[in-house]
């Protein structure tokens, strides 16, 4: 076991064997260079067990109670913080600290201005679109071929009314289970559509939309993303085709 060391007691000398210490207890954290383990090198009698088995015991001990890390006051306050996020689903995330779930009333006028663009649709009305969105809002569809080629787009407020004034086939797109976020005045809504034109299904996929509020409590919407996909990739309307 390497070399060995001399100690006198009032009746005998003894010869210990020097015995390196483990490396886990030598430095417990390397992040933090902290070191808790025992010293380098540790004397324990060669001819007695018992003495080797608790001075193992003793080490272990000593590594846990050191080397186990406090936990502050600051450490469980954001364990609290991270068990609100889950059950809200984004409380406890960067997102959440600056954002709030809308009340009754915003997710209402929130939801009312995006199924304003649905109705302009429906309808032909580009009058309705000129109403909830701004002047300058910046439009972009991203969309993946059947053969999985990508392709994006951008359009204006103008060339939408443009193109829904000038259909032939009634213009059909529906949303559900919206998610909306809220901080200060910025809205955020995400959810999933489908498209139909007439009654043949054209596509499915997200819409991503950015709201800011207007002093009467009403929102108009400046930002609208939206992937254009084919089923299986995108689910369909929950209630089936639009009657």
């Amino acid at each position: 076991m390497g070399a060995t060391v001399m100690a006198n007691t009032a009746a005998s000398t003894v010869r210990f064997p020097i015995i390196a210490a483990p490396l886990a207890l030598q430095a417990c954290s390397v992040s933090n260079m902290i070191l808790c383990g025992p010293p380098g090198q540790i004397p324990i009698p060669r001819s007695t067990m018992m003495i080797r088995a608790s001075v193992t015991v003793a080490f272990a001990a000593l590594f846990l109670t050191v080397c186990t890390p406090a936990v502050d006051d600051q450490t469980e306050a954001d364990a609290d913080a991270g068990a609100a996020g889950s059950e809200s689903g984004t409380a406890g995330s960067p997102m959440g600290q600056v954002s709030h779930m809308p009340t009754d009333a915003e997710r209402e006028a929130i939801l009312a201005a995006v199924q304003g663009i649905f109705d302009a649709l429906a309808t032909g009305d580009g009058e309705i679109l000129r109403e909830i969105m701004h002047a300058d809002v910046l439009m972009h569809s991203v969309e993946r071929a059947a053969d999985g080629t990508r392709s994006s787009s951008t359009s204006t407020r103008d060339q939408l009314i443009a193109r829904l004034e000038g259909s032939a086939e009634v213009l059909t797109e529906r949303m559900w289970d919206a998610e909306v976020r809220v901080s200060g005045d910025l809205a955020m809504v995400w959810t999933p559509y489908d498209f139909y034109v007439g009654d043949e299904l054209s596509h499915c996929g997200a819409d991503a939309l950015l709201l800011t509020r207007n002093a009467d409590e009403s929102w108009t919407i400046i930002a609208l993303s939206w992937t254009r996909l084919q089923p299986p990739v995108c689910e369909l309307h929950p209630d089936g085709p639009p009657g």
